[in-house]
């Protein structure tokens, strides 16, 4: 059975990164060994730029460990202190193979990798095809997208009264998120129908929260605050037969997939990035862990 460690250095339990490592653990534990020592592995499994130590990578790529790097999207250095970029740039060098979550990404992310290893080359450093063939990767072998864990967001509630209720999601104050867009939205449909609610879940300012998102009209709002508890998340979700995502240039959504497992029809789903790709791609943590393990199978 092969071994996998994946790196985690983040102190945070709510992000891309920290769930797909979770969900991969689980959906691998019949299949992988999972170990928490790189010592101990064949695959080192970078889940996330920002969650791992460079240091320790250089360490198990010169015992010559396989090292297979995520990508979902472009980290932003306004938010890892100037050092994602860079660190986006290392881990492509030391990679024996990317894994892109969506084909969005692979064009949007993995351009520039091609063309920021390629200037690197020029120094005298191997390029990126040369360590791990990007440019033969294609979106039926390295591109996966995060799978569901289907024990917590699954589709059991067949009750009529979903029909009155939409859901908003925002778990951190990224603009890109677009939310207002979805109260707008929610605003106009509510003038037709006055009997819908909006259900909303996540990280807002105070203010926005006393002031009831600054709706006017007595519209039906509720909030369940910040979840952290999957199964609470999946409960919300089956209460609601709609789902707001008009998020800009998100990757690949958890929080989207998760919804549609649950029975959700997303609405207002934006052209840039991987949203419509991810809606018709929905799959169990199990089925994306055996895609992986056909990537690692190559590798050893």
């Amino acid at each position: 059975m092969i071994s996998v460690y994946i790196p985690n250095t983040s102190k945070q339990s709510i992000g891309g990164g920290w769930t797909f490592r979770r969900n991969f653990i689980k959906g691998a534990k019949d299949k992988f060994n999972i170990v928490y020592n790189w010592r101990d592995c064949d695959i080192v499994l970078i889940a996330g730029v920002t969650m791992t130590d460079r240091t320790e990578m250089q360490e198990a790529q010169k015992t010559g460990k396989k090292i297979v790097l995520r990508i979902d999207n472009m980290p932003k250095d306004s938010r890892n202190r100037g050092t994602a970029i860079s660190r986006m740039r290392d881990f492509a060098l030391m990679a024996d193979a990317i894994i892109f979550q969506s084909q969005w990404a692979r064009e949007y992310v993995g351009s520039w990798l091609i063309n920021k290893v390629q200037a690197t080359a020029m120094r005298g450093v191997p390029t990126i095809e040369e360590q791990v063939g990007i440019e033969s990767f294609s979106p039926q072998n390295y591109v996966i997208h995060n799978g569901v864990d289907i024990d917590f967001f699954h589709n059991t509630n067949s009750n009529n009264n979903r029909l009155k209720n939409y859901l908003v999601v925002q778990h951190n104050s990224d603009e890109n998120k677009r939310v207002y867009e979805a109260f707008y939205n929610f605003f106009k449909r509510y003038k037709d129908d006055n009997e819908v609610r909006l259900h909303i879940v996540g990280r807002f300012s105070p203010e926005l929260v006393q002031y009831n998102f600054d709706f006017f009209n007595d519209e039906k709002i509720i909030y369940h605050g910040i979840i952290n508890s999957p199964e609470d998340m999946g409960n919300i979700m089956r209460l609601c037969k709609f789902i707001y995502f008009p998020a800009f240039a998100d990757a690949s959504p958890n929080t989207l997939a998760e919804a549609i497992a649950c029975g959700c029809t997303p609405l207002l789903l934006n052209d840039v990035g991987g949203s419509k790709e991810v809606a018709e791609n929905v799959s169990s943590i199990q089925d994306m862990a055996d895609k992986y393990l056909e990537v690692f199978k190559k590798l050893l």
